[in-house]
C-alpha cells in the first residue's frame, strides 16, 4: 500500500501514536527476512553462501533494531508532542472559556448603558416640560401680580370718590379687598409652592447629572471590556500558532 500521497494525520496511529510509514518499514523488514530464510534454506550446505546469508541476516537485524530504536524516538517525540498538545488544548479551552464570560459581561455593560441612556433621555424631556410649565407659571403669577398692582393704584387714584361713596358701597369694598387679600395669599402660597418645585427639580437635575456621569463611566467600562476582549482574541491567535506549529514539529 503506498502511504506517500497521506496527510500527516493519517501516517499516525490515532490510539498508539506510531508512525505508519515506520509499521510499514518494519513489514518490510519481515519480508525482506522471510526472503532471507528461503534463500538460507535453498543455500543451506554451502558455507559460502551460508556465510553470506548470515552477514545480510545480521545486517538486516542491524537494520531492524536502528528501525526499531527510531521507532522509540519518534514515539518518545510523539508523546511529548501530544503532551504539549494536550497542554495547548486546555489553555485554549481556558481562554475560549473566559472570553464567553467577558462577552456575556461586555452584553450586561451593553444593555444597562442602553437603559442608563432611555432613563437619561426621560429625565431631560420631563426637565424640559416642567422648565416649561414653570416658565408658564412665572408669567402667570407676574400678570396676577401686575393686575393686583395696577388695581390697587386704580383704587388710590379713586380714594377720594370711594371715601364720599364709602356709606353706601362699605360692605362691597370691604368684600372686594378679602376678595383681592385671599387671592395674594393664594398666590404667595403658589409662589412658595412653585419655590419648592424649583428646589425639587433641582435635586432632579443633580441626580440626572449624576446618572449621567454614570452612565460615562459605564461606557468606559464597556470601551476596556472591548480592549480585553481583542487581547484574548489575539493571546487565542497566538495559542492556536503554537499549537499548530506544536504539532507540525511532532510530525515532522
Amino acid at each position: 500500500v503506498n502511504i506517500t500521497p497521506m496527510s500527516p494525520e493519517e501516517k499516525v496511529c490515532k490510539y498508539c501514536g506510531v508512525s505508519y510509514l515506520i509499521l510499514h518499514e518494519f513489514k518490510a523488514m519481515e519480508e525482506k527476512v522471510k526472503v532471507m530464510e528461503k534463500e538460507m534454506k535453498f543455500y543451506q550446505g554451502s558455507v559460502e553462501r551460508e556465510k553470506r546469508l548470515e552477514e545480510k541476516l545480521q545486517s538486516l537485524s542491524q537494520d531492524f533494531e536502528q528501525y526499531k530504536t527510531d521507532n522509540e524516538s519518534q514515539t518518545e517525540r510523539l508523546e511529548y508532542a501530544s503532551m504539549q498538545l494536550k497542554s495547548q488544548q486546555n489553555e485554549f479551552q481556558r481562554v475560549q472559556k473566559e472570553l464567553s464570560h467577558l462577552q456575556q459581561e461586555l452584553k450586561i455593560k451593553q444593555r444597562q448603558s442602553q437603559i442608563f441612556s432611555q432613563r437619561l433621555t426621560e429625565y431631560k424631556y420631563f426637565w424640559n416640560k416642567t422648565l416649561s410649565l414653570l416658565t408658564f407659571t412665572k408669567r402667570e403669577l407676574n400678570r396676577i401680580k401686575n393686575e393686583v398692582y395696577d388695581n390697587f393704584q386704580n383704587w388710590t387714584s379713586l380714594k377720594g370718590e370711594v371715601f364720599l361713596q364709602i356709606k353706601s358701597i362699605t360692605e362691597t369694598a370691604l368684600t372686594e379687598i378679602k376678595i383681592l387679600n385671599k387671592s395674594l395669599t393664594v398666590s404667595q402660597r403658589n409662589n412658595v409652592c412653585l419655590e419648592e418645585e424649583m428646589k425639587n427639580l433641582k435635586l432632579l437635575s443633580d441626580a440626572a447629572i449624576l446618572r449621567s456621569q454614570q452612565i460615562q463611566i459605564s461606557k468606559q467600562q464597556e470601551v476596556n471590556l472591548q480592549t480585553r476582549c481583542h487581547d484574548l482574541q489575539e493571546e487565542v491567535l497566538g495559542k492556536r500558532e503554537q499549537f499548530f506549529l506544536l504539532l507540525w514539529l511532532g510530525l515532522k
